[in-house]
């Protein structure tokens, strides 16, 4: 989990959900759009610090600079605020590439992101029933029978993109941004 002490401050927080789709309209008007189905969060975010505390975010360079993988929790966006409450389990396993999920009975939202205990792959709800959930993108990991889904207190599995350059300007209040996207 990615965690600093009070003398680093991460600020101006971004996710973007990456969803490449096209559009093709006829000469009739009528419009077709179709996702290729890979889909991943772009994160970004800044580290407000002090020079003098600059071996804190030099620590997470050099750990997280060359690609290692980090947790990266999502603050507001990660607290759930609908009308679910307890535990949403599936009742049946299913394997990577399936977009239905059976479920114990839930009232879960569309538009809600969940994760599941097995892998850190962020996934939102587009369709649902008290009993099942249909979700973006398909798996991409197996689930099993009984698994556990998770729809509060999100953490994002992110790498470094290789476009950050690390630059430290040489000034007393210094501002870094990073860039990077999901791993899973």
């Amino acid at each position: 989990m990615l965690t600093f002490t009070n003398n680093i401050k991460v600020s101006n927080v971004s996710l973007k959900s990456n969803e490449p789709k096209y559009e093709q309209v006829s000469w009739t008007g009528q419009s077709l759009q179709r996702l290729t189905g890979i889909q991943y969060y772009e994160l970004e975010f800044t580290l407000n610090f002090n020079i003098k505390n600059r071996s804190e975010v030099q620590a997470f360079i050099g750990e997280y600079g060359q690609g290692k993988n980090f947790d990266f929790p999502l603050g507001h966006l990660s607290t759930y605020a609908g009308a679910q409450t307890g535990a949403v389990s599936c009742t049946s396993s299913r394997a990577a590439g399936n977009i239905e999920i059976p479920t114990s009975t839930q009232s879960l939202e569309l538009g809600t992101l969940i994760q599941f205990t097995n892998h850190k792959k962020i996934y939102r709800i587009i369709a649902r029933t008290n009993t099942s959930v249909t979700i973006f993108p398909a798996l991409r990991s197996g689930i099993q029978s009984g698994e556990m889904m998770v729809y509060d207190g999100l953490v994002l599995n992110a790498q470094l993109d290789a476009s950050n350059d690390f630059s430290i300007p040489i000034t007393n209040v210094v501002q870094m941004k990073f860039t990077g996207r999901e791993k899973f």
